[in-house]
């Protein structure tokens, strides 16, 4: 028993010292960045970084965009991709086509597609010609309300099929027998939807929901590339200004920023799992 537990540890060694090396001393290094004042005379501050920071008007611009844009591509993209699933589940014909067209955006990397979405949004792009020959005046789509809308659009082509992954999994996991017994009792439709699916694909439904929240952050890449690092206001996002921080050499604000950053994405995890947990002793 003795010579297993050490084989054990000596297996997990490599990944706890790349725990370590490449998450623990970056996180406590960020933490001391962020209580100094500068990197030349490293005077102890405290809070100041972090209260700069908060009253930093592009750090709060960069945050209500930031929220604007989960709320609603993230309800959006799940929504999108669960009526995607269930159509899948229902169809008789043309299953194996349809899944691998929603499926494409896993296989194409999204640097070789930005040149898309570059041809279609671009302030002189086939959106622009296509309002144009509708009578609409020219609108620039990299600003005002049109920008967050093409940041969306962006985040749901690259997310959606994920999404249907991790649906179509939890509801093939529902036993079939469920639905039968709903048929004979005269349910309908959307009642086998309330009372079966919804309530058995609630797990899967909060895994879709925590990873769509964090694959929101990683839509920066594509904005990023069509826009540059610094576009509109309308989509200046907090990564934006994290890597404005860091190419800008200013540690201390970049590290403040992350650190509030991640405290806030905790207290949404810690709200997420509380109401999952409510939720599950609810159906038991």
């Amino acid at each position: 028993m003795r010579r297993k537990t050490i084989a054990y540890w000596v297996l997990l060694l490599p990944s706890l010292l790349g725990v370590l090396l490449f998450y623990v001393v970056p996180f406590g290094y960020s933490l001391y960045y962020a209580l100094i004042d500068n990197m030349g005379t490293k005077r102890f501050v405290g809070l100041q970084n972090f209260a700069d920071t908060l009253s930093n008007e592009l750090f709060q611009s960069a945050a209500w965009n930031t929220a604007v844009f989960i709320g609603i591509s993230v309800p959006l993209g799940m929504v999108v991709a669960l009526l995607l699933s269930l159509c899948l589940q229902k169809m008789k014909r043309g299953r194996i086509p349809a899944t691998l067209a929603l499926l494409l955006p896993l296989v194409v990397p999204s640097g070789t597609i930005v040149y898309f979405w570059k041809v279609l949004f671009d302030n002189n792009g086939l959106w622009q010609k296509f309002l144009l020959q509708l009578g609409f005046s020219h609108v620039w789509v990299s600003q005002n309300q049109w920008a967050m809308g093409v940041l969306v659009v962006v985040f749901l082509w690259k997310n959606v099929s994920y999404n249907i992954v991790l649906f179509w999994s939890g509801l093939n996991w529902i036993p079939k027998t469920y639905y039968e017994q709903m048929e004979l009792e005269g349910a309908g439709a959307w009642a086998q939807f309330w009372n079966v699916t919804w309530i058995y694909l609630s797990p899967t439904t909060f895994v879709v929901l925590l990873m769509s929240i964090v694959n929101s952050f990683k839509v920066f890449k594509e904005v990023y590339m069509l826009y540059g690092a610094y576009p509109s206001p309308d989509i200046y996002m907090l990564q934006h200004y994290m890597n404005n921080q860091f190419l800008s050499l200013n540690m201390q604000k970049l590290s403040s920023a992350a650190y509030i950053l991640f405290l806030v994405i905790g207290v949404v995890l810690l709200v997420l799992f509380y109401a999952q947990k409510r939720v599950t002793d609810a159906y038991q």
